[in-house]
């Protein structure tokens, strides 16, 4: 059995600018098959399918060359793990204009600026109270500049400036545009003006599921080194995706061409991310190469019940990690074309994670089941939640994990 039968991978990106007019970076943004522009109905999940694009499929080479990548990201995707996988000296991730600008995400924006990631505020329009306190967590402005006066503008760029942040100037679509914005004093230009969106292409050649199964079973068994090569060897899609994201890990230090062996890169990678990206691929997309609603599902289910176990046992990592897995597994039978029981079976997982999907036992199956009440809407009453999690924090609550 194979998924997605070489099936074509899109994104799309849009250069920036500096003073000297030479493009400095480009915006990557998601797109569709065959579609000139976006069709955006979740943010998390956008972003998700453009870094899998990016990453796995066309490679950070092919899209940003030696420029920088400029990644809209949901506060639920800055505060995943999935931003370990890409390259951070290269990424300026971007806040999106709605994202509360809190505490917790000023802490999270300082530990990812620690680990070379820089960090930008999308879309600002105005300078509020919030924002010019947020100008030390970040790196970047972006002013939405059709939708702000020169006034502002002006306001915007000397109180970024001041707290030695630069700015951006996007959606620049005509000289007189340019012009002011570079009196004005950008550092940064975005827009038509310079150009328009350009589609980057590249083929998903077919992944054999019988052997990303194969090595998701033996990451799950936490089996030796030379089992999962070998195991590696029989899926080289997987492996291919494999060296691309050691080349470009924020783990990595050293030169592209030092890896030498499928090895080097699994030691680089880590089985919690192969582990992960074995069950990105068992979803696959649509014909279309759209964010699949499934895919969009089972992702926030994994980072809600990843966050919710956290929060249940902060000093259980074990259970945190078990808890993304099981999420992630919880649907991966319905690409598959099988039954729940089946699937399981071909994946010999830990009983825990075994009991959580088939029965929704354990501490496990409880954030499986908290998990699938938030989906339906309904928000387990406070003493619901103590039911489930005997013996945790009595001020156990799910407000703000549901992003």
């Amino acid at each position: 059995m194979t998924i997605e039968e070489n099936a074509e991978v899109l994104l799309a990106r849009q250069s920036i600018v500096n003073r000297q007019g030479i493009c400095v970076g480009h915006e990557l943004l998601f797109r569709g098959r065959h579609l000139d522009v976006a069709e955006i109905d979740d943010d998390f999940a956008c972003t998700l399918t453009v870094v899998q694009n990016m990453l796995g499929m066309i490679g950070v080479d092919n899209v940003l060359g030696e420029d920088d990548g400029f990644l809209n990201c949901s506060s639920e995707f800055l505060v995943s793990d999935i931003v370990d996988i890409l390259p951070a000296q290269q990424m300026v991730l971007e806040i999106l204009e709605d994202t509360e600008l809190d505490e917790a995400l000023a802490q999270r924006c300082s530990a990812l600026r620690q680990s070379g990631f820089r960090i930008a505020l999308d879309d600002v329009r105005e300078l509020t109270p919030e924002i010019q306190a947020f100008l030390s967590c970040v790196d970047l402005v972006k002013i939405d500049w059709p939708f702000v006066g020169p006034q502002m503008v002006a306001q915007i760029t000397a109180a970024s400036h001041a707290a030695g942040v630069k700015v951006l100037a996007e959606k620049v679509e005509t000289r007189e545009d340019y012009e002011r914005a570079m009196d004005i004093g950008c550092d940064l230009f975005q827009g038509f003006y310079f150009t328009r969106p350009q589609l980057v292409r590249g083929s998903a050649p077919p992944v054999n599921s019988v052997a990303l199964l194969g090595v998701l079973d033996l990451v799950l068994h936490e089996a030796n080194m030379d089992d999962i090569e070998r195991a590696l060897k029989a899926a080289p899609s997987l492996t291919v995706q494999m060296l691309r994201l050691a080349n470009n890990s924020t783990r990595w230090r050293t030169r592209v061409s030092e890896i030498a062996t499928i090895r080097q890169a699994l030691a680089l990678v880590g089985l919690k991310q192969l582990a992960r990206w074995c069950c990105f691929m068992l979803y696959g997309s649509d014909s279309e190469n759209k964010a699949d609603p499934l895919a969009q599902l089972v992702m926030h289910r994994a980072d809600f019940m990843e966050r919710l176990a956290q929060r249940v046992a902060p000093e259980d990592e074990r259970l945190q990690q078990e808890a993304y897995l099981s999420a992630l597994l919880s649907l991966a039978h319905i690409p598959q074309g099988m039954d729940s029981e089946s699937f399981i079976a071909s994946v010999a997982v830990n009983p825990a994670i075994r009991q959580a999907i088939l029965v929704r036992s354990g501490w496990l199956g409880s954030l499986l089941q908290v998990a699938e009440c938030v989906e339906r809407g309904e928000f387990p009453a406070h003493e619901k939640l103590h039911a489930l999690f005997p013996g945790c924090d009595s001020r156990l609550s799910l407000d703000g994990l549901y992003l």
